[in-house]
C-alpha cells in the first residue's frame, strides 16, 4: 500500500510537470464511453470484495483486450499494482482509445519517480486534488482509493481542520452527483477525523453513515467500518455497545488478516480496561496470529500488537516478559516510521515505556517517555490521547509527591476534557443511531395509521352494506303492506261479488299479476343477498390466502436464490476441476461455500415445511377423544417441559417459576393432548416475553412465569402470568388472528395463538381471553365447561 500511494504521489507532480494538456476536461465522447463501461461494476459485491491474487489469476488467463484493462483497473480500485501491470494498462488504453489513457500514463511515470527524495508533500496534495477533480469530470467515477490517498497526504502534513474542510466539501458534491462509492469513502475519512479528535458522537454517526452505504457494494468495508464503529464505542467507554459491534465483524468469514488483528486488539482493549487482563492477553495474543495458515502478519500490525501485548503484561506485573516485546517493537517503529495512530490503532510505544520504566523504578526515563508521548500526541492532534497523556503525567508528578509540576497537567486535562463533553452525547451513543431508531419507530407509527385508515374503510363499507340490508328491508316492508292493502281489496270486492261480478274478475286478474310481480322482486332479493354473502366470503378468503402467501415467500426466495447460487458454484468448480493447474484452495472454498448454501436451503425449506404443516394443523379438526383430565397436573408438567426445552437452547436463561394450584379442583371432560398444546404455547409465548425484557438490561429485573388454577361458577380457571414485555394495545386485537405475530422473522408462524383459541372455544366450548401493560406483563385466562364432580 505504501508503495502504491508514493507512485501515485509521483505521478500527480508528473501530472503538474505536464500542464493544460494533461488536465485538460474529458470531451462529451470520453465521458459517455467511460460511464458505459462503469456501469458493470457498480455495486458488485464480487467486484469490490475479490482479492488481488485472484483477479491476477483471472488476469494471466486473459486474451481480450477490453477485458485485460477492465481488469487491471479493477485492481487500482481495490489495490496497488505493478509497474508491468501498469504498462500493459497504458499500452491498452491507448490501443483501445480509453479516456483515462492519460492517467495511467502519470501512474506509470510515478513508478520512476517513486524513488525521488524528499517529497514535496504540498505539490502532491494539489495534484491529488487535481486528479479527483479530473475524475469528477468523467462522470464522477468511484475512486476509494484515490479520495483515501489525499486523506493520507493530509495526516502526513498534520493538517487535520483542512481535511475536514476538504472532505466536507467533496461530501457535499458527490451526495449531488454521485457515486455512492465516493459519498460512502467521505463518511469514513470524517469519521476517522471526529475520532481522532474525541468527538465520538460525530464520529461513529458518520461511520454509521458509511457502513449503511458499504452494504450495498462492499463487504469488506461494511465489516471493516462495523469493527471501526466498535472500536470508537470502546474508547467513549461503551463497552456494551462496542463489543456486538467487534463479534460481528470478527464473525464474517471474509475477514483478513488485518482486520482480524485490529478487531482483536479493540476487544483486548476492552477487557484491558476492565481489568480482566487475563482474556486481554489472549486476544493480544490472537492479534498477532495469522487468520489463517496461509496468510501473514504485516509488520505494521505486529509492532502495534506487541506494544498492547506489553501492556498488558504490565498491568499484570509481568515486566521482565515486556521488555523483549518493547524492544521488537520499537525496532519495527524505527523502522517503519510509524505514527502514533494510523487505520491500525494507537501504537502507544512510548506510552508502554513508560509504564515499564515506572514499573522497573526508573522514574528519570518513565518521565521522559511520558514527555515524549504527549508531545507526539500533540503533533499528530490526537486529542483522546492528549487528555490520557495529560492525566497520566499528572498521577505520575502527584505519585512522586510533586503535586506543583502535576498541577498544571490536572488543570490542563480538566479543561480538555470539559471542552470534549459539550460534544458527547450523554448517553454515550451516537446520535445518528438514535436518530434511525426514531425513524423506525415513525415507520411503524405511520405503518399502524395507515391500518387505522384500512380498518375505517372496512367499517365505512359494513356501514353501507347494513346500510342497503336496512332498504332491503325496508322494501320487503312496503311489499308487505301492498299484500296486506291486496287482501282487504279483496274482501271488499268478495262482498260485492254479487253486484260487481264482472268488476270482481277484472281486479282478480290485476291481483294476480302484482303477486306474480311481487314474488319475481323477493327471488331477485333473495339471489342478491346470497350473492353479498357469497362476496364477503371471497374476501375472507383472499385475505388468509395473501398471509399464506406472505409467509410462505420468504423461505420460499431464499431457497430459490441458494439453489441459483449453488448452481453458478458448481459450474465454477468444473471450471476449476478442468484446469490443467487446479488450484486446491480455491476448490476448497466453492465447496464450503456450496455446503453453506445447501444448510440454509434446507434450513428455509424446514422453515416452509413448518408454515404448511401449522396450517394444515389450523384447518384439522382434533379427532381425540375426550377424557377425566386432572389440570393441575397438566400444567406442572407442561410448565416444567416448557421451561426445560428453553434452558435447553439457552443456558444463561433463569426466570422464577411460581405455581398456585387450587388443592380442591374437579377433573374436567378434556383432550389432554389438545390442552397441553395450548399450555406449551402459552407457556413458550411467556417465557420469550420475559427473556426479551431481560436482554434489555433493565436494573433489578427478575424474570417471573406463574400458572395459577381455580374453580369458578362451574368452570375451571387456568391463568398463565409472566411479568415481561407486554402486548401493545394496538396489537391486542390482532393475537388470535391467523399468522400475525410479534416475533422476529423465523421465530414463529403466527398460528400459536390461533391453534390455541381454536382448540379451547370450539374443540371445549371454552374462553381464551388476554389481560396486559405494555412493559409489564401479561396473563392469558383459559376458562372450562364440562366439570365433573370430584
Amino acid at each position: 500500500m505504501r508503495a502504491f500511494l508514493l507512485r501515485l504521489f509521483c505521478s500527480l507532480v508528473l501530472l503538474l510537470l505536464l500542464g493544460p494538456a494533461v488536465r485538460a476536461q474529458p470531451s462529451p465522447a470520453d465521458k459517455a464511453q467511460f460511464q458505459r463501461r462503469l456501469r458493470a461494476i457498480r455495486f458488485d459485491h464480487r467486484y469490490w470484495d475479490a482479492r488481488p491474487d485472484s483477479l491476477r489469476r483471472v488476469l494471466a488467463r486473459q486474451r481480450v483486450d477490453s477485458l485485460r484493462l477492465q481488469t487491471i483497473e479493477h485492481l487500482l480500485h481495490i489495490t496497488s499494482t505493478t509497474e508491468a501491470e501498469d504498462q500493459d494498462a497504458l499500452a491498452l488504453a491507448a490501443r483501445l482509445h480509453y479516456p483515462e489513457e492519460e492517467a495511467l500514463h502519470l501512474i506509470l511515470a510515478g513508478d520512476k519517480l517513486a524513488a525521488t527524495k524528499p517529497l514535496n508533500l504540498s505539490a502532491l496534495l494539489d495534484n491529488a486534488q487535481a486528479v479527483v477533480n479530473y475524475y469528477d469530470a468523467l462522470g464522477p467515477a468511484p475512486q476509494p482509493l484515490l479520495l483515501a490517498s489525499v486523506r493520507t497526504i493530509y495526516d502526513h502534513l498534520q493538517q487535520p481542520e483542512a481535511k475536514r474542510v476538504y472532505f466536507q466539501q467533496k461530501l457535499a458534491y458527490y451526495q449531488q452527483h454521485g457515486p455512492v462509492e465516493n459519498v460512502a469513502t467521505c463518511y469514513r475519512v470524517l469519521g476517522g477525523y471526529y475520532g481522532s479528535q474525541g468527538d465520538y458522537n460525530q464520529g461513529i454517526s458518520y461511520r454509521l453513515r458509511a457502513t449503511e452505504l458499504y452494504r450495498n457494494f462492499s463487504n469488506f468495508w461494511h465489516y471493516n467500518e462495523i469493527g471501526v464503529i466498535g472500536a470508537q464505542y470502546a474508547d467513549w467507554g461503551n463497552s456494551a455497545r462496542a463489543l456486538p459491534y467487534l463479534q460481528q465483524a470478527a464473525s464474517w468469514r471474509g475477514v483478513r488478516t488485518g482486520s482480524w488483528a485490529f478487531l482483536n486488539r479493540s476487544i483486548a482493549s476492552i477487557y484491558q480496561r476492565q481489568g480482566r487482563y487475563a482474556l486481554a492477553l489472549r486476544y493480544t495474543t490472537l492479534a498477532l496470529r495469522p487468520r489463517t495458515p496461509s496468510d501473514t502478519v504485516a509488520a505494521s500490525e505486529k509492532a502495534v500488537g506487541l506494544v498492547q501485548q506489553s501492556a498488558v503484561l504490565l498491568a499484570l506485573g509481568r515486566a521482565a516478559e515486556a521488555r523483549p516485546l518493547l524492544q521488537h517493537a520499537q525496532h519495527l517503529v524505527d523502522s517503519l516510521q510509524l505514527p502514533l495512530f494510523s487505520s491500525r490503532g494507537s501504537c502507544e510505544l512510548n506510552a508502554t515505556w513508560a509504564g515499564y520504566y515506572a514499573a522497573t523504578g526508573d522514574y528519570s526515563r518513565a518521565e521522559a517517555a511520558w514527555q515524549t508521548a504527549y508531545r507526539q500526541a500533540q503533533q499528530e492532534h490526537q486529542t483522546p490521547l492528549r487528555l490520557a497523556y495529560l492525566q497520566a503525567l499528572a498521577r505520575f508528578y502527584q505519585q512522586r509527591g510533586q503535586p506543583a509540576r502535576a498541577t498544571p497537567y490536572a488543570l490542563a486535562a480538566l479543561s480538555l476534557t470539559d471542552t470534549l463533553n459539550t460534544a458527547q452525547a450523554a448517553t454515550r451513543v451516537a446520535q445518528y443511531e438514535l436518530t434511525q431508531a426514531d425513524r423506525a419507530q415513525a415507520t411503524r407509527i405511520a405503518g399502524l395509521r395507515a391500518e387505522q385508515a384500512q380498518a375505517a374503510a372496512r367499517a365505512r363499507r359494513q356501514r353501507w352494506v347494513l346500510g342497503g340490508v336496512l332498504v332491503v328491508l325496508g322494501l320487503l316492508a312496503g311489499l308487505g303492506f301492498v299484500l296486506w292493502r291486496a287482501n282487504r281489496q279483496k274482501q271488499r270486492a268478495n262482498a260485492a261479488l254479487n253486484r260487481l261480478n264482472e268488476a270482481v274478475t277484472a281486479q282478480k286478474g290485476e291481483l294476480q299479476v302484482q303477486r306474480d310481480q311481487l314474488d319475481t322482486s323477493l327471488t331477485e332479493l333473495r339471489t342478491t343477498q346470497a350473492q353479498l354473502i357469497q362476496k364477503e366470503k371471497m374476501a375472507s378468503l383472499g385475505e388468509l390466502t395473501a398471509g399464506i402467501a406472505h409467509e410462505i415467500q420468504n423461505p420460499l426466495n431464499f431457497v430459490n436464490n441458494f439453489s441459483e447460487v449453488s448452481a453458478e458454484l458448481l459450474d465454477e468448480l468444473a471450471e476449476e476441476q478442468a484446469r490443467p493447474e487446479r488450484d486446491p484452495a480455491l476448490e476448497t472454498e466453492l465447496l464450503g461455500d456450496l455446503r453453506s448454501n445447501l444448510t440454509k436451503i434446507t434450513e428455509h425449506g424446514k422453515r416452509a415445511a413448518g408454515i404448511v404443516r401449522g396450517m394444515l394443523e389450523h384447518s384439522s379438526p382434533s379427532t381425540g377423544e375426550r377424557q377425566p383430565t386432572d389440570l393441575n397436573a397438566l400444567c406442572q408438567e407442561y410448565l416444567r417441559l416448557t421451561y426445560q426445552g428453553l434452558r435447553a437452547k439457552d443456558k444463561s436463561f433463569n426466570a422464577e417459576l411460581k405455581t398456585d394450584l387450587a388443592p380442591d379442583l374437579p377433573l374436567v371432560e378434556a383432550v389432554g393432548a389438545d390442552l397441553g398444546r395450548v399450555l406449551l404455547n402459552l407457556f413458550g409465548n411467556a417465557f420469550y416475553a420475559v427473556r426479551q425484557r431481560q436482554r434489555a438490561g433493565e436494573a433489578g429485573y427478575a424474570p417471573t412465569v406463574s400458572v395459577s388454577t381455580q374453580r369458578v361458577n362451574g368452570h375451571v380457571a387456568i391463568r398463565v402470568t409472566d411479568n415481561g414485555t407486554g402486548i401493545p394495545d394496538g396489537v391486542k386485537q390482532k393475537i388470535f388472528q391467523p399468522f400475525f405475530t410479534t416475533k422476529p422473522t423465523g421465530e414463529g408462524t403466527g398460528l400459536g395463538l390461533s391453534l390455541s383459541h381454536d382448540i379451547v372455544t370450539q374443540g371445549h366450548g371454552g374462553t381464551l381471553t388476554v389481560e396486559s401493560q405494555e412493559g409489564q406483563g401479561t396473563t392469558f385466562s383459559l376458562k372450562l365447561p364440562n366439570v365433573l364432580s370430584s
